[in-house]
């Protein structure tokens, strides 16, 4: 079986894509565990709609949270598969993705794995290719000092198994914007991921989102994580550090006139 957690809060637009889009996926065994604090602009009523539909596969847990780790955390702790992934309420996942990556990470040694993501709008159409090949183009070779200049993984587009889970350990409480930046550190410090060239999911961008509305913030906290697993790597890991900064204030430029 392969888990995939879902956070969701306030997302009732884009909740049932994101749903069908892991729920729908054939030629493996999947379950969705969906995450809600407490949504009140019918989210609640739609997933259980949807739960009629899906039976037990659709895992409902209605309880307050600490936030989005602690939602992905409460997830990954009831769930009962052995590969695991996070898709959050307003992305969706490519049909045949979790097929594909099921057989690479169904293995008791610890692994991990990225895939490409594409990028949509409110309404589910593509766009910003460049962004879409860019990062295409920094993700087609991983390396742990590569990583610090910049978080080039897409967050919906990364599964792994239980046990790099554990190895690693869950997401860290204490943040908020790049608690998956992080993650992908403390994985990389385990094994080296596999990279596949196949798109397994979409990123949307909407004004809602954290990465439209808190920006700023969101590159602060990347370069912070970035200098604190830099430490001990000497001057290759201090001018990793310095292309971080240089490419958050380029991102930010860029957001400023491409994100809504």
């Amino acid at each position: 079986m392969i888990s995939i957690v879902m956070p969701s809060y306030n997302q009732a637009p884009f909740v049932e894509e994101a749903v069908r889009s892991v729920l729908d996926q054939r030629y493996v065994e999947v379950e969705l565990l969906v995450m809600d604090p407490g949504s009140t602009d019918g989210s609640r009523e739609l997933l259980l709609e949807l739960q009629e539909q899906y039976g037990e596969r659709l895992r409902l847990h209605f309880e307050p949270d600490r936030g989005q780790s602690d939602a992905v955390n409460r997830g990954m702790s009831l769930a009962r598969g052995n590969v695991l992934g996070w898709l959050n309420s307003d992305d969706r996942l490519h049909p045949g993705a979790l097929a594909r990556v099921f057989r690479l990470l169904d293995h008791e040694e610890a692994r991990w794995l990225y895939g490409r993501a594409g990028m949509i709008d409110e309404r589910g159409r593509a766009m910003s290719s460049l962004i879409v090949s860019y990062k295409n183009w920094r993700s087609r070779h991983f390396s742990y000092l590569k990583l610090l200049t910049e978080d080039f993984i897409p967050q919906m587009g990364v599964f792994w198994n239980r046990s790099m889970w554990e190895h690693a350990g869950e997401l860290d409480l204490s943040k908020d914007l790049d608690m998956d930046y992080d993650l992908w550190f403390r994985f990389a410090r385990v094994a080296d991921p596999v990279v596949l060239t196949e798109y397994l999911a979409d990123f949307r961008v909407h004004g809602e989102a954290k990465g439209s509305r808190r920006t700023g913030e969101q590159l602060a906290a990347a370069y912070a994580t970035a200098r604190h697993y830099a430490v001990g790597l000497g001057m290759l890991g201090r001018l990793a550090v310095l292309i971080h900064l240089l490419f958050s204030w380029r991102t930010r430029l860029l957001y400023l006139w491409m994100k809504p």
